[in-house]
């Protein structure tokens, strides 16, 4: 193969979860072209990646909200027009959805791999592909479903880390000096987004977990946000004693070189969890709609809490019937005796 389209638009954790089969890749056909087709909300990740050639940026929601502009139009033939060049020998659709299958159609490879219809979010988008994979029952987690399509092409299996996520000096610069203003040396991050609603943990938990971290461990804690999360972090301010929290607001490639500098990372199944994890930083998470045996952090050392409820793992984004028992129930003495055993693991592997 002298050139690989993949194609995963979505989330950053969805990224997170697809470099390992672009690192088995470019190990199985080291001299391969590899490009990536990504929504732009989420290719600040793929800037920070090595194994590939080009990252084509697409803004599928702005397109649809601009439908009866020229500029949309002119920006999606432009895409496909840079795809079509490309003449690619191979695509991998590991989103699963007729819109990235049908990127994939117009792209106007002869070979178009995607997963069987019991894998796919829209099973009828399987029409497009040349070939369907179906992965073996036994694998588990996303990270090896995904190898399941490069290896249906001939490439070697290789589930180790799929290669250190590189920063820009001036990305490292901007937490040295943020660490050294508040005099940190040894810090424990706490991210209390999540992109659902169903994912978030309260924020008053964070406020009470945070105090009990800092009273019982004595370690400091960073908090992290994302856009729109101010007041998320304002509630947390409040339940947390009246103690002023440390609040690193950053970009992408900010928030690796940070958390490459943590002790821990405790948040849920969020973007910044999976970049933590690509980072090797151990984790704890909390989970709640989402399976942690498909979703949670590949290292065995890391610990996922989670409360197994009838009706999950459900992945749903609302949840009015339950009112989310699967987060409410998760009590901020059980993760905190997470991040107290998840600590013990790693100073024992030191």
């Amino acid at each position: 193969m002298n050139r690989i389209l993949i194609i995963k638009l979505g989330s950053i954790g969805d990224v997170v979860h697809t470099l390992s089969s672009v690192a088995t890749l470019r190990q199985s056909f080291p001299k391969a072209e590899i490009d990536w087709l990504v929504e732009k909300k989420s290719s600040a990740v793929l800037k920070c990646y090595p194994y590939l050639n080009q990252v084509i940026e697409i803004d599928t929601q702005k397109w649809r909200r601009s439908l009866w502009y020229w500029k949309s139009y002119k920006e999606f033939w432009s895409c496909l027009t840079k795809l079509r060049d490309r003449k690619y020998d191979v695509a991998f659709d590991f989103q699963g959805l007729w819109k990235s299958a049908f990127f994939g159609f117009l792209s106007g490879t002869r070979n178009l791999v995607g997963f069987n219809k019991n894998y796919l979010k829209e099973p009828s988008c399987r029409i497009f592909y040349t070939n369907k994979v179906l992965p073996e029952k036994k694998l588990l987690h996303i990270i090896e479903i995904n190898e399941e399509l490069v290896r249906s092409q001939g490439a070697t299996i290789s589930l180790s880390k799929p290669v250190e996520l590189k920063v820009l000096e001036k990305e490292k610069v901007y937490v040295d000096k943020l660490l050294e203003q508040y005099q940190l040396k040894d810090f424990i991050i706490l991210n209390p987004g999540g992109g659902w609603t169903t994912k978030k943990w309260e924020a008053k938990n964070y406020g009470l977990l945070h105090s009990k971290i800092k009273n019982l461990i004595g370690i400091p804690t960073v908090f992290t946000w994302g856009p729109g999360e101010e007041k998320l972090i304002q509630e947390v301010q409040s339940a947390s004693n009246g103690e002023p929290l440390l609040c690193f607001p950053t970009t992408i490639p900010q928030f690796i070189a940070l958390v490459k500098r943590s002790r821990l990372f405790i948040g849920g199944d969020t973007g910044p969890l999976h970049l933590a994890a690509a980072c090797e930083t151990p984790i704890v998470g909390i989970y709640g709609p989402t399976d942690p045996f498909r979703n949670g952090p590949f290292n065995p050392s890391d610990i996922s809490v989670f409360q197994s409820v009838p009706c999950g793992p459900c992945y749903k984004r609302t949840c009015d019937k339950y009112q989310s028992q699967c987060m409410t129930l998760i009590t901020v003495d059980e993760v905190f005796e997470a991040v107290v055993k998840r600590l013990k693991i790693e100073q024992q592997n030191t």
